[in-house]
């Protein structure tokens, strides 16, 4: 398996990519509300309602992904380093799902 593929149950989990979306989403606003925050000043900090906003978005899909996909393995360590690799390979993927 190559490192950017991301394997069953996750690959077919609408819920995890859209976690993986978001979060990745959010990291780029975080980066530019604090450019914002930089530039505009204490009003500046109105920006990362849009992170926060993201993360919670990310947030919420995660625990959904993580409710289907925590059955279909023995243990919660066995699940955890699944997901972790998923993840990992969904980031080095830029989110983008595979076909």
């Amino acid at each position: 398996m190559r490192s950017s593929d991301v394997a069953e149950p996750f690959r077919s989990d609408e819920p995890f990519w859209r976690s993986v979306v978001a979060s990745l989403c959010a990291l780029v606003a975080l980066l530019a509300a604090a450019v914002v925050t930089g530039v505009a000043g204490r009003w500046g900090a109105v920006a990362f309602a849009l992170p926060v906003l993201l993360i919670a978005v990310a947030a919420r899909q995660a625990r959904a992904s993580t409710a289907r996909t925590r059955p279909t393995f023995a243990t919660s360590q066995e699940w955890r380093d699944a997901e972790r690799q998923a993840v990992a390979a969904a980031i080095a993927r830029g989110g983008r799902r595979p076909r």
